[in-house]
Order: structure tokens, then C-alpha cells, then sequence
């Protein structure tokens, strides 16, 4: 009896030791949270050695979140889209569950492992893969047949951006397909302060004027993230589909497939960020901001931040942001196109019941107008109503702007829309000058080369997750370049990224030889 009585202590005792070290490892998050808050931003990332308690604690960082950016709108707005999520997504979750578990029915477990993968799918995948792993189908004889205007109004350099061994998998979307680089800011403020955008800016420039903003406005941030990361190199670089391997400078005719963390540009860039977030002109803790760039230009909170450019994008933005905002391109950012910029791409999935329908629909919504306006900017006197009917212009109804209003869209996500009505304040002829913006941008080298990362999917996933690592940081200034650079490098080739790069450029050769 001693002996069973023995064996049950001690398997409660293993049992409760499991569970505190379960708890303790759940806590940890909240308690590094809380170590966080008290930090500066260099401390926050700083690792070796990691320290719980700084020697000197950033208590006034409490006071700083809610004095110097709107911080319970954006709570409120984080707990808002956190409820509507999570009840959809328990909504939707319990259909398929109950399906899943309680009915039988044909082709259930299959459906039920696809289901599952498409869980499990990671972003890396491209159009490509999905082409090349059935997940897609080749829509050449369906556009022929089903959608004869949708293939005679794209271009062929257009087309085969989509095509992957000889076949069309994707109907490209008719929007920007070239892109600037530049910096966007508040007009009113950079003519107060008598800062010409009417030429290409250096850093240097950029990092002038951001000093005379921080000394006229010392509660303003000159510097503003985008949810978390300066999403857009200030440079025009080919991406080649992803960042793991890139042309560094799209305008120039070098078809080398470089390191694009291990690149002068790059570094250049972070060390700038990275001065600037030193010496105050970037809001603090940007990678943990999860706000979108227009509300800190809307409150008053930012001055300007990175973006890429196209034609009539001063109006679109000043729209979203509701106030006035211009744009001054970067030196090496002129405009340019590559194949990422075009071949955003609706597609037809393989297990399509209707691929003839889902063509016919396809093609309503690139050349039907009224479709596509309503895709695009919603119900007429609801979402909008006619400023100027005859010429094709609308505006907000009453009473509705771009804060309230009940529909919104990234309108260049659907097929089409050039082919909508033009907004209040955009020139009438603005779709006329995103076809002249396309046709006039510098193609890369590069442009209609499509990258499939079939066979290194494993080297991509890992390398990615290093990217995940050092990415935001980077950006943001929180990570200083001439540590993190080098040991994100490090880390990179731990991960397989010259095995990519080598893949990558024998594929990209064999492309060009095939122009040739």
C-alpha cells in the first residue's frame, strides 16, 4: 500500500511540475510585454544579453502613448475587428465542423485534407507553384471562348507575366502596373515650411526637411510607419516575385540575382531609418504600430512616410487621408515596371465546378462598367452619389467621407478599374494617365520572368522566417544595420538563401535566352 501510495505522489508531483512549467512558459509573453514597455526601442530588441528590468526605466512611455498618438481610437478599433473576426470565424469554423464530423457524404475526407492544406498553405507559394501543382487552371482556351475581350485587352508583355510553361494561369488586373518610389507628406505643412518637392530628393534632402518639420512641429513625427513597416524600398529594385533574390536596380541592365538584405541599398536605407529613429524624427516603437500611415496625416500625429507612386495618386491619397498630400520622388526611384507590379492575377481554382462561369464573370467584371463601378466604390446614394453626372464624376452622399463611410476597397484589386467613375478631385482624364504612366515607366530587364520556387519551397519557408525576424525591425530603425545586417545575413545563409539565388538565376537565364 506504501508503494501505491508512493507512486501516486510522485505522479502528481511530475504532473504538477508540468503544469507550472506549462504556466510559466504562457506567462513569459506577458511579462517580456510588460519589460517592453518600460524600454527604449534599442532596448526592446536587444538580446544579447536580454535584460527583464532596464537600469533606467522609460516609465513616461505610459504618458507618451496616449498624449502623442490617438492610442484609445486605435484600441477601440483593434477590439472592434478582433470581435467581428473571432465570430465569424466561429460562425464559419462550426459549419465545416459539424459537416465534417456528423454527415456523411462523397469525397468527404478529401475535401476535408484539402481543406486542411489550404490552412496550411504558406504566402510563399506563388502563381507559379499553384500552376505547377494543379492548385490552378490554364485559362487559354477558356479566355478564347468565354472572355475574347478580356484577352484582346491585355498586352501580350502583359500576358506573359501570367504565363507559366507556355500557358495563361492568371487574368491580370488592370491597374498601376509601374510604380515610383518616393516620399508622401502633408501639403500644407511642407509649403509652410517652404520644402520643394518639385525634384527628385536624396536622402540627404529627406533628411533636412525632416529636421525642419521636427523643429517647427517638436510634437509632430516627421517619420510615420505603415502598420508596423516602411513597406517600400526607396529605391527601384525587381523583387523577381519575392525578396529572396532580387535585381537591385531595375533601371539599370544587370540581370544579376543578388542577396537583396546583403545589398549597398539596402544597408543605405536602414542606416538611414535607423539615425533617423535615433535622433527622434521617427515615432518610437513603430514596428509595434499597427495603424495605417493616413491616421497619423489625418490626426496630426505624422508629417510623411515612404510610398511607391503612379498617376493621380496625390488625389487618391488625399481622399483617404482627408487632407491635402504630395508626392516627391526618391533619386533612384523612378518609375518602373516589373513582373510582381503586373501579374496580380485573378485565377480559377482547379476544383471549380463552373471554370465557364467563373470565366463569363471574369470577363463581366473587366468590361462591364456598372459591375465594376459597383465592385469598386459601391452603392450609388449609399457609398456614392454623382457630383458631376455627364462627365462620369461622383463624390461622398451627405454627411459620408472616407472615415465613415460603410464600403471600401483596394480598387485596384478587382479586374478593372479604369473603367469606373472618377472621384471628386481627381483629374477626368486620370485612368488616360495611369495608361501613359504603365506605357512610359522603364521595364526591368526582368519583366515578364516568372519565378517558380517549387523545388526550394523548404529553403524559402526557412528563409522567410529569418526575414520575419529582422524585416521590421530594420525598417522601423528599432535594429541597429551594422549588427542586425550582418547576422540576419548570417542566418540567411544558415537558411538556404544562396540556394534560392543560384535556382533563381539559372531559371532567369534560361528565360532570357529563350527572348533572345
Amino acid at each position: 500500500m506504501k508503494s501505491a501510495h508512493k507512486k501516486a505522489v510522485f505522479g502528481k508531483v511530475i504532473v504538477y511540475a508540468i503544469l507550472i512549467l506549462i504556466a510559466v512558459v504562457m506567462i513569459i509573453p506577458f511579462l517580456w510585454m510588460l519589460s517592453a514597455s518600460i524600454k527604449s526601442d534599442r532596448e526592446v530588441f536587444q538580446m544579447n544579453p536580454f535584460v527583464w528590468i532596464p537600469a533606467n526605466p522609460r516609465w513616461d512611455n505610459y504618458v507618451k502613448i496616449w498624449t502623442k498618438i490617438p492610442f484609445g481610437r486605435f484600441v477601440g478599433n483593434t477590439v472592434y475587428l478582433t470581435l467581428i473576426v473571432t465570430f465569424l470565424q466561429l460562425l464559419t469554423s462550426s459549419f465545416a465542423a459539424y459537416s465534417f464530423a456528423k454527415l456523411d457524404f462523397r469525397h468527404k475526407n478529401g475535401l476535408f485534407l484539402a481543406y486542411i492544406a489550404t490552412i496550411a498553405m504558406p504566402w510563399q507559394v506563388s502563381m507559379s507553384t499553384m500552376a505547377t501543382t494543379n492548385q490552378i487552371v490554364a485559362l487559354d482556351d477558356l479566355l478564347a471562348e468565354y472572355a475574347p475581350d478580356v484577352l484582346s485587352g491585355i498586352s501580350e508583355d502583359d500576358w506573359r507575366c501570367s504565363t507559366v510553361s507556355g500557358s495563361i494561369y492568371g487574368v491580370p488586373m488592370n491597374k498601376d502596373k509601374a510604380q515610383g518610389r518616393g516620399f508622401e507628406m502633408v501639403k500644407s505643412i511642407a509649403d509652410e515650411l517652404g520644402i520643394d518637392y518639385s525634384t527628385p530628393w536624396t536622402y540627404e534632402d529627406l533628411d533636412a526637411n525632416l529636421r525642419k518639420v521636427k523643429e517647427a512641429y517638436p510634437d509632430m513625427y516627421p517619420l510615420v510607419p505603415n502598420g508596423g513597416t516602411m513597406i517600400y524600398p526607396a529605391w527601384a529594385c525587381d523583387v523577381l516575385s519575392d525578396d529572396l533574390g532580387v535585381l537591385e536596380n531595375a533601371l539599370s541592365d544587370s540581370t544579376q540575382v543578388v542577396n537583396f538584405y546583403d545589398t549597398d541599398s539596402f544597408k543605405e536605407y536602414c542606416k538611414w531609418v535607423y539615425q533617423w529613429a535615433q535622433e527622434g524624427l521617427m515615432m518610437p516603437d513603430a514596428v509595434n504600430t499597427t495603424e495605417g500611415y493616413q491616421e497619423f496625416f489625418n490626426s496630426g500625429v505624422g508629417f510623411g512616410t515612404f510610398t511607391s507612386f503612379k498617376a493621380g495618386f496625390e488625389a487618391e491619397e488625399t481622399r483617404k487621408c482627408g487632407k491635402d498630400i504630395v508626392v516627391v520622388q526618391m533619386e533612384n526611384g523612378a518609375p518602373h515596371s516589373t513582373t510582381s507590379m503586373v501579374n496580380a492575377s485573378w485565377c480559377i481554382a482547379n476544383n471549380s465546378k463552373n471554370p465557364e462561369k467563373a470565366m463569363q464573370m471574369l470577363n463581366l467584371m473587366y468590361t462591364n462598367p456598372e459591375v465594376s463601378n459597383l465592385l469598386v466604390n459601391g452603392i450609388e446614394g449609399d457609398n456614392w452619389v454623382f457630383a458631376d453626372e455627364s462627365k462620369g464624376v461622383i463624390t461622398y452622399p451627405e454627411g459620408v467621407d472616407s472615415s465613415n463611410t460603410s464600403y471600401s476597397s483596394v480598387g485596384w484589386a478587382w479586374p478593372n478599374e479604369q473603367i469606373t467613375y472618377v472621384w471628386e478631385g481627381d483629374d477626368p482624364d486620370v485612368w488616360e494617365q495611369l495608361g501613359e504612366f504603365n506605357k512610359n515607366a522603364q521595364p526591368s530587364p526582368a519583366k515578364g520572368f516568372v519565378w517558380d520556387n517549387s523545388e526550394v519551397l523548404n529553403e524559402v519557408t526557412a528563409c522567410n522566417n529569418v526575414v520575419e525576424k529582422y524585416r521590421a525591425g530594420l525598417l522601423t530603425g528599432c535594429l541597429d544595420p551594422e549588427t542586425a545586417i550582418p547576422q540576419m545575413n548570417q542566418e540567411l545563409d544558415a537558411a538556404g538563401i544562396n540556394t534560392i539565388i543560384e535556382a533563381k538565376q539559372a531559371q532567369l537565364d534560361a528565360w532570357l535566352a529563350e527572348q533572345n
